[in-house]
Parts: C-alpha cells; sequence; structure tokens
C-alpha cells in the first residue's frame, strides 16, 4: 500500500495532506512489548505520507521493578541499567538517515515512580532525546496498565478500594507533574483499561468517579502552571472505544485551564497499527482550537 495511503474499514484512504501528520507516541522493539524495528515503523511511516514521528520506547526505573522490566537490544534481552539507550538512539539516528524526507525524532516514554527521580533525571541527562513523556505504570511499584500483572494489582491495589486506588493514581500524577522532568503525561486518563473494569457493574464505580471529578480539574491547573502538556493518545480507538486517551471531556478543562502543549500520538506496538486513529483525532483537537506540537531537543518547535 504505497502513496500515503492506509485502510479504514478495509478500503485504502490517503491521508490528508493539510492534516501534516505526526506520531509522537510510537514503540520499536526496543520495547519487550513490541515488535517491528525502527527502520520497519519508519518505511510504514512513508508509506502512509506521515510527515513526522517520534520513537518513545518504554523505560521502567523503578528499581523495586527490575524483575519485571527489561529492554531488548537487537534480540537481546537486557537489564533496564544497562547502556541501551545509547544502541537505541543510534537506530534512530540511522532510520532519519535512510528516510531523509521523513522527520524521526527521539523520544522515550518514562514510567513514573515516587522517590525515584534522581534516576529519571541522570538518565536525562546521560541521553539526550527530543521528547519525554511521563507515564503512570503503576501505582507502589505494581502495574495498573498491563494485562500480564492483573492478578497482582487484584490482590494487592484493588482490596484498597477506588477511593484510595483514585486518590493514589492522582497523588502520583501530582508527584509526576511537579517534578518538571517529562514534557507531557501519557494516557492521562489510563485508569479506564485495566482499573475501571475490575470494579464494573458495582457502586465502587461511583466512589472511583467521584474522586476523579473531585480532583482532575486541579489537576489540571497544576499541570498548567508547570508547563507539562497532555498527549492524547488514539491506542483506546482502535480497541473499539469511542474516545482517545483522555477523553474529550478532559481535554476540553484541560484547555481551559491553560494546559499547554498536547501531543498526539498512536501508541503503536507494531508497524500495522503506525498512525491508527491520528486524522479524525487531530481534525476534532483542530476543531477546539489545539494544533499538536512537535519537539526537538526537550524544545517546542512550530
Amino acid at each position: 500500500m504505497a502513496g500515503g495511503a492506509r485502510l479504514r474499514c478495509g478500503r485504502a484512504v490517503r491521508i490528508r495532506p493539510e492534516l501534516r501528520m505526526i506520531d509522537y507516541h510510537i514503540h520499536p522493539d526496543f520495547s519487550p512489548d513490541a515488535v517491528g524495528s525502527i527502520r520497519d515503523f519508519c518505511a510504514r511511516a512513508d508509506e502512509l505520507g506521515l510527515e513526522e514521528i517520534c520513537f518513545t520506547t518504554h523505560f521502567e526505573p523503578d528499581p523495586e521493578r527490575d524483575g519485571y522490566e527489561s529492554v531488548i537490544v537487537r534480540g537481546e534481552t537486557r537489564s533496564v541499567s544497562t547502556d541501551w539507550a545509547k544502541h537505541y538512539l543510534e537506530d534512530i539516528a540511522l532510520g532519519q538517515e535512510q528516510f531523509p524526507q521523513l522527520r524521526v525524532r527521539a523520544g522515550v516514554e518514562l514510567g513514573y515512580e515516587m522517590g525515584v527521580e534522581g534516576r529519571i533525571a541522570d538518565f536525562l541527562d546521560r541521553y539526550r532525546f527530543d521528547y519525554v513523556l511521563g507515564a503512570i505504570h503503576c501505582l507502589e511499584h505494581v502495574a495498573i496498565s498491563g494485562s500480564k500483572e492483573i492478578e497482582r494489582m487484584k490482590a494487592l491495589i484493588a482490596p484498597k478500594g477506588p477511593e484510595y486506588v483514585a486518590g493514589r493514581y492522582f497523588d502520583y500524577l501530582q508527584a509526576a507533574v511537579g517534578s518538571r522532568l517529562f514534557d507531557c503525561i501519557a494516557h492521562l486518563d489510563i485508569y479506564r483499561k485495566y482499573v475501571l473494569p475490575l470494579w464494573a457493574g458495582t457502586p465502587a464505580i461511583a466512589v472511583f468517579d467521584r474522586v476523579v471529578g473531585e480532583r482532575m480539574g486541579p489537576a489540571l491547573e497544576y499541570m498548567a502552571e508547570n508547563k507539562v502538556g497532555i498527549e492524547v493518545n488514539t491506542s483506546a480507538l482502535r480497541r473499539g472505544e469511542e474516545e482517545p486517551y483522555p477523553g474529550w471531556g478532559i481535554i476540553r478543562l484541560a484547555k481551559r485551564a491553560g494546559v499547554e502543549p498536547f501531543t498526539i500520538g498512536s501508541d503503536a506496538h507494531r508497524p500495522e497499527d503506525l498512525g491508527a486513529g491520528l486524522e479524525d483525532t487531530a481534525a476534532r483537537l483542530a476543531e477546539l482550537g489545539i494544533r499538536p506540537a512537535r519537539f526537538s531537543a526537550r524544545e517546542r518547535i512550530e
């Protein structure tokens, strides 16, 4: 499928060139849950007619999760404490050389944990990225955003109750924003994916929603104050949901609170998912007066 075409509902569709599409959340095979090399993703982006992409492989720096986290370097599993990022940045630079018509940015999706800010800062001083996403993937060292740890989450997190879990999520969010280590926060309402289903069909959902309602507004104001932006993540759309992460209500609240910038990404973990949902989401963001931002060397560019 060439010439900037992509599939929608079984037919080839060209990305509208006036949208100048970018994808700022991509996981190549350095992430252990992803397939496809940096070159594979670059080739797919060129095929789709994307103008700019940013790779954001996973990095989970919490030392208490060393037994759960790893990275893949050219087929070899390595500890997150190794020099994997050197090879990652080299491969991104090579991808830019091989696809000069495509802007290829170097980013990382960093899982935030309280108390490891120094380790994160050291990592970001050692390796130079264009863009850094912060993500709340874990609460108290237990993953809340992945299917592999659902049983641990049920045993260690869910019994504390929806009020505690929702409140703790926003505690983490506030700490991550206050650290000022990140350009944007990824999938701000990621709790929709695995946490809310724990209490589906029970009164606990209303309790969780109440806490979210109480704390979301102040959290967004704090993000605006600290100049930390929001990533609009379209991965929920390809799984059949109607709204991206975060949902449109949160996006409108964030805009009113003065949050900037907004970025957009598919959270693709394989080349065939690259760009999924971006076109319609970008068009809707434009209706709200939001144009997805771009970054170079941690600075926002127009």
